[in-house]
C-alpha cells in the first residue's frame, strides 16, 4: 500500500499551519488581530492652516535662532507614525475650516461653511460625542474664539458656521469639562460692552449656574482647581504670540497645561482633549511669517506637554498632531533682486540670515497695520519701517499700494496694507506666499501611542475622522 499521499497530506497540513501561525505572530498581523485596549487619554492637536512648509520653516528657525529642535518632528514623527491627509471639501477642490473640521470630527465630506453636517444631509456622530458616551472627559482649547469652526465641529451641528449663538447654546447643553479660548463677545448679553449677541441672554451666568468656574485671565486660570472651567480670555480671537500681553493673557502652552492638569485629576475614565492654534492660519491669511513662526513654536511647546504625559502613561495615551488645510502656499524660494534680469548675478537664495531678519521683527503685521491706521501718509510708513522693520527696504509699488489702498494680486485680497507689508517682508527674506487664503495641499498627520499606526499612509480627511471614532468606540 502506498502511504506517500497520506504522509504528504500530513506534512503539507503541518507546513500550512506553521506558516499561518507565523503570519499571525507577525507585527502586521498583530496590528490587525490585536484586541489591545483603546487609549484612555487622547490628545488631538490641530495647527490650523499649517502645511508642511510652515512646520519646516519653524524647525529651521528653531535650529538657527534658538539652537533647539522641534518636538513634533524630532519625537512624535520619529517615534510614532506619519501620514498625509487630503483636505478638499465636498463641493470644492480646496476647503474652509468648517468642512475640514467636519471631516476630521465626523468622518464625512461637508460642503463649504457647513459644520457637523454631511453633504448628503446626514448628521454624523462626532468624536466629542462618542468620547462623552464612553464617559471620557472632554476639553476644547483654542487660540481662536471658542465657538469657531474647528472646536465647534467636535460637538455641534449647524448648517452655517456663522450661527455662533446656536453653537454656544450647544456647548451649554453638551457641557464640555474644559472650554478655553477667546470669544467672550458671544457669551455676554447685548446690553453689556463687548457683546455681539442680538439678545439679552447672559451665557456666562448660564454656565456658572451649571456649575462652571469662569476665568478670564492667566492668573485665574492658574488658580483653577476644579472642573468644569469656562475660560474666555478675549472678546474675539486671542492675540498672536508675538503681541500677547504675557501678564494677563495665557498662551496656548499655558492653556494646555491647565487643561491637562484639570482633566487628569482623579480621572479613572480618561479624556479627549482638542487643542488648536488658530493663529497659525490667521497669520498665514495675513502673509505674516514672523507671527506664524512664533505661534507654531508655541504650538510645538504645547505638544511637548502631551509628550511628557505620554511618557508617564505610554500604554494609555494617544497623541495626534495634524492640520485641517494649508493656508498661503508658503515657502522659501529663489528670487530676483529686481526685475532687470533673470540671470545668476541678479538672483537671491534664502539663507539663515533671512531667518535672523524674521526674528528681528517685533510685532505682527496686524499690529503694524493698526499703527499705520486707515489713511497713512508716506512719512508714517517711513516711521513704521525705521522703528519696527530695521534693515528692511520697501519697494515703491508696495508703498503706493498702502497709500492708495489697492490690492496687489488677485490672490492677496484681504487688507491691502497688511499684504503690502507681507510682500515687503517676503522681498527681504525670500519667504514668499502664493495666496492669502486656503490651498488644496495635503497636510501631514503624525501620531504616537496605541492606535497611532492607523494614521499611516495617504488618507482622505474623512478616513481620519472614521479612524479616530473607531478607536474611541473600541473602548
Amino acid at each position: 500500500m502506498n502511504r506517500q499521499p497520506k504522509y504528504f497530506f500530513i506534512i503539507t497540513l503541518a507546513f500550512i499551519s506553521m506558516i499561518s501561525w507565523m503570519i499571525y505572530l507577525s507585527p502586521a498581523a498583530q496590528v490587525e488581530n490585536s484586541q489591545a485596549p483603546a487609549p484612555k487619554y487622547v490628545f488631538l492637536f490641530l495647527a490650523d492652516g499649517a502645511g508642511i512648509a510652515h512646520m519646516e520653516i519653524t524647525r529651521q528657525y528653531n535650529r538657527t535662532i534658538h539652537n533647539e529642535g522641534l518636538l513634533i518632528s524630532d519625537k512624535i514623527m520619529k517615534e510614532g507614525s506619519l501620514g498625509l491627509i487630503t483636505t478638499h471639501a465636498a463641493n470644492s477642490l480646496s476647503t474652509d475650516s468648517a468642512a475640514a473640521a467636519t471631516a476630521l470630527a465626523g468622518g464625512c465630506k461637508a460642503n463649504m461653511g457647513a459644520l457637523g453636517m454631511c453633504a448628503d444631509g446626514t448628521i454624523p456622530k462626532t468624536v466629542g460625542e462618542i468620547a462623552r458616551e464612553k464617559n471620557m472627559r472632554v476639553g476644547l482649547v483654542t487660540t481662536s474664539t471658542i465657538y469657531d469652526a474647528s472646536p465647534a465641529a467636535f460637538i455641534s451641528h449647524v448648517p452655517n458656521r456663522r450661527n455662533f449663538a446656536e453653537i454656544v447654546k450647544r456647548y451649554l447643553e453638551f457641557a464640555p469639562d474644559i472650554l478655553l479660548g477667546g470669544g467672550r463677545d458671544q457669551f455676554l448679553p447685548k446690553s453689556q460692552e463687548g457683546s455681539r449677541r442680538i439678545d439679552e441672554i447672559d451665557l456666562v451666568a448660564s454656565f456658572i449656574q451649571k456649575g462652571y468656574l469662569y476665568v478670564s485671565n492667566r492668573k485665574e486660570l492658574d488658580q483653577a482647581q476644579r472642573l468644569k472651567v469656562l475660560g474666555l480670555f478675549s472678546p474675539g480671537e486671542m492675540s498672536f504670540e508675538i503681541d500677547r500681553d504675557k501678564k494677563t493673557e495665557p498662551s496656548l502652552y499655558e492653556m494646555t497645561q491647565a487643561a491637562i492638569r484639570l482633566l487628569s485629576n482623579h480621572n479613572s475614565q480618561g479624556f479627549f482633549l482638542f487643542i488648536e492654534n488658530e493663529n497659525i492660519d490667521t497669520a498665514a491669511h495675513l502673509s505674516d511669517v514672523a507671527s506664524l513662526i512664533r505661534d507654531y513654536r508655541e504650538f510645538d511647546r504645547a505638544v511637548a506637554l502631551a509628550y511628557d504625559f505620554y511618557r508617564k502613561h505610554p500604554r494609555e495615551t494617544l497623541i495626534i498632531v495634524t492640520s485641517d488645510h494649508e493656508t498661503g502656499g508658503l515657502g522659501f524660494t529663489l528670487a530676483l533682486k529686481d526685475l532687470s534680469s533673470a540671470k545668476g548675478p541678479n538672483q537671491l537664495i534664502a539663507t539663515t540670515e533671512d531667518l535672523k531678519k524674521i526674528n528681528a521683527i517685533p510685532i505682527s503685521l496686524r499690529k503694524a497695520t493698526e499703527i499705520l491706521g486707515p489713511n497713512p501718509d508716506a512719512a508714517a510708513i517711513d516711521r513704521l519701517m525705521s522703528e519696527y522693520f530695521r534693515g528692511f527696504t520697501m519697494a515703491p509699488e508696495f508703498k503706493e499700494a498702502i497709500l492708495k489702498r489697492q490690492p496687489l494680486s488677485r490672490t492677496l485680497f484681504l487688507d491691502p496694507t497688511t499684504h503690502a507689508l507681507g510682500l515687503m517682508v517676503a522681498n527681504n527674506t525670500q519667504a514668499y506666499w502664493l495666496t492669502s487664503t486656503h490651498t488644496n495641499h495635503p497636510v501631514f498627520v503624525t501620531a504616537l501611542g496605541p492606535g497611532s499606526e492607523k494614521f499611516r499612509g495617504y488618507i482622505d480627511n474623512t478616513d481620519f475622522g472614521k479612524t479616530l471614532k473607531a478607536i474611541l468606540n473600541h473602548r
